[in-house]
């Protein structure tokens, strides 16, 4: 395994992989590396860099898009122009020095609920702007 930028993707169909992959080449993204069902208890340095399979296997129904390596430049062209190619919208996230120890599935898990928090508290600050004659 080598330790160039890639792009780790979890819970994608054949078909979206298919879009995916010639969306990928249209911005000049580099590798993908799908992270498959057997290696959600492998930590994310695991699945990176060791060819190993566990033999638990995880579920989460959640897309998620990691970024390893890559530049901040494709990161941004990704996540702007996903959406014109009808893309599912997944957590994006960035690989960093503290959760490339983490196992998937804890990362998954944390993921997820920072993507609800932040997104409750949005929704909350549009309905308090929304309503002019709150008390809050």
């Amino acid at each position: 395994m080598h330790s160039g930028p890639r792009i780790l993707l979890w819970n994608y169909t054949y078909e979206e992989m298919l879009v995916i992959d010639a969306f990928f080449q249209t911005v000049g993204a580099p590798e993908v590396q799908t992270i498959e069902q057997n290696q959600g208890e492998l930590t994310v340095r695991e699945i990176l860099f060791a060819d190993k399979r566990s033999e638990k296997e995880y579920a989460l129904d959640e897309k998620i898009m990691l970024f390893y390596n890559v530049d901040p430049q494709i990161i941004h062209t990704v996540m702007r122009k996903s959406g014109e190619w009808n893309l599912p919208k997944p957590i994006y996230a960035v690989v960093t020095k503290q959760s490339i120890e983490w196992p998937f599935s804890e990362l998954a898990e944390h993921l997820v609920k920072e993507r609800d928090f932040v997104k409750k508290k949005m929704d909350g600050q549009k309905k308090h702007q929304s309503c002019p004659h709150s008390e809050h």
